[in-house]
């Protein structure tokens, strides 16, 4: 298995294809999560969608963006936001809690360290998904993200290189 890239230090930032939507995060991610739920897929046009989760409290965004609320397969209800412009999908999150946000790691302007350390909804994944061997695999929803907080911190440990 190759090694997996080093993570760079906060802060980080990214935005939609038009650049309408800027956001900055400024603190390191908590995890970087893969989701294989039929919602996902929808709504992010690919095979899965790559998150980072991460503390709300150090993530900021400019420029106007239209929510989109779903109920998900797990049945929370998530408040997913686009840019207003282009609607490129760029965050969301949970009504249940604002504690984290969930960033779709496609729209880092720079995303070539983000590689996951969890994978959820396997049972849901499309045949050619690639999941390295240490990352962790869970079926459905879990009923706690602390486990994919932990994967991260297993593989990355507790503070940046």
């Amino acid at each position: 298995m190759t090694q997996r890239p080093q993570i760079p230090p906060p802060p980080y930032s990214g935005g939609c294809l038009c650049g309408a939507v800027r956001y900055a995060m400024k603190g390191r991610p908590l995890a970087v999560n893969a989701c294989h739920c039929t919602d996902c897929k929808k709504t992010a046009g690919a095979t899965n969608v790559i998150m980072l989760i991460a503390d709300s409290a150090a993530f900021s965004a400019t420029g106007e963006t239209h929510s989109f609320r779903k109920r998900a397969d797990s049945g929370r209800e998530l408040d997913i936001k686009r840019c207003a412009v282009c609607g490129t999908r760029l965050f969301h999150h949970n009504m249940a809690s604002s504690a984290l946000v969930f960033i779709a790691a496609g729209t880092l302007d720079d995303s070539t360290w983000v590689v996951p350390t969890s994978h959820i909804w396997i049972e849901r994944a499309s045949p050619g998904v690639v999941m390295r061997d240490d990352a962790i695999q869970v079926a459905g929803q879990p009923a706690d993200r602390k486990i994919l907080m932990d994967a991260f911190t297993k593989v990355y440990g507790e503070q940046l290189p």
